[in-house]
């Protein structure tokens, strides 16, 4: 029985570690060139995709 008891645990703890989300973007570089200040804010869309097993969620975003 304990046998049992303890094969279920391995057998669930590897499925949580297993399945995970994996994050791909499109581009991995992005060459901005020369910017000029006066210019104003130069923005880029980035595009990514999850590939992985489970879904993840984008937490605390910021520019820079």
């Amino acid at each position: 029985m304990k046998r049992a008891i303890a094969f279920i645990l391995i057998m669930f703890i590897w499925v949580l570690l297993v399945s995970q989300p994996i994050i791909e973007f499109e581009t991995l570089k992005y060459d901005f060139g020369r910017i000029k200040e006066e210019g104003g804010p130069h923005q880029i869309d980035s595009k990514f995709s999850n590939t992985g097993d489970e879904s993840f969620r984008l937490l605390n975003v910021k520019a820079g």
